[in-house]
């Protein structure tokens, strides 16, 4: 893409961006779902040391829950291998394991017995290399537990490094289901303030981001991709959408929960537990909370 190309996209995506954003503005809910990012942002920043050390810490017992993201209905009947296919979680842009203390407990609670967080730096690798040390986790998960095949979370940049591996790896053969946060899988604008080459990777149209797109083929695993309009690092927030015809990607978008909030999200925690206990999950998912709930998001199934 030349340069005045680039320029002429980002001038028309900022318009869309700007546009989103001032409707956004008038709604009542944006202002409770801009104060969670803010507490979420500085839970990140608290918990940040204690994802550097070993997991044998058990990050998962770090925060004291009691069952306020899994009492509100009972799952599905969750037979034994939905409980013990391996489920592994893969954090963000300058993120470690801490960022799943909420979300690797919760999983827990609904009786996933194996729920394993994996740190990188991004420091130095690139998307790809960051693949490659998946590609080496996910055989000692598989080794360790005697499994078939393991279920990928990825929250942003973690989604991106999940589909290289599926694509490009080889792991659809070892992959049931991937599912994504805030990943931008068409690219972000923010990355244009970032160095290094995973940020050059995360630019919309980047080479990387090109191959996904080329490689993207009909295969056995499931792609589910949660988006926000509230997003502030996915801009614009519709590419976060996985859009490639024959990956046949669920796309929900959940209103009114930032980026880091994502992975706090009580409606979108009990709706990734559904999906992994359910291989055969309907195509419209109902994230609005139940009566009982103080949640505020709501979501929809979106192609």
């Amino acid at each position: 893409m030349s340069a005045r190309s680039r320029i002429g996209a980002f001038g028309s995506d900022a318009n869309s961006v700007r546009k989103v954003l001032q409707r956004t503005m008038l709604r009542p809910r944006t202002y409770p779902g801009f104060a969670r990012e803010i507490l979420m942002t500085s839970l990140n920043v608290a918990l940040y040391p204690a994802g550097l050390i070993s997991d044998a810490l058990k990050v998962e017992d770090a925060v004291r829950l009691g069952d306020r993201y899994t009492s509100q209905v009972p799952l599905r009947y969750l037979d034994p291998v939905a409980a013990s296919t391996p489920i592994i979680l893969l954090h963000g842009y300058f993120h470690n394991r801490s960022a799943f203390v909420i979300m690797r407990r919760s999983l827990k609670k609904f009786g996933f017995r194996s729920v394993d967080t994996m740190n990188y730096n991004v420091i130095g690798h690139d998307i790809k290399e960051l693949a490659h040390q998946l590609a080496v986790h996910v055989d000692e998960i598989l080794q360790r537990t005697e499994a078939t095949h393991v279920h990928l979370i990825g929250h942003s940049l973690g989604g991106l490094v999940a589909r290289y591996y599926i694509q490009k790896l080889g792991g659809h053969e070892k992959v049931h289901t991937c599912i994504t946060l805030g990943t931008p899988h068409r690219g972000t604008h923010a990355a244009w303030v970032g160095r290094g080459k995973t940020a050059r990777q995360l630019r919309p149209g980047s080479l990387l981001l090109r191959q996904l797109a080329r490689s993207s083929r009909a295969m056995p695993v499931r792609f589910i991709s949660f988006y926000s309009n509230l997003d502030s690092l996915v801009l614009p927030a519709s590419n976060a959408k996985i859009t490639e015809p024959a990956l046949r990607a669920r796309n929900v978008l959940v209103k009114d929960v930032g980026h880091l909030s994502l992975l706090i999200s009580r409606p979108i925690i009990r709706a990734i537990a559904e999906a992994l206990a359910n291989p055969d999950i309907p195509r419209e998912v109902d994230l609005r909370p139940s009566r009982n709930g103080r949640n505020g998001a709501r979501a929809q199934s979106g192609a």
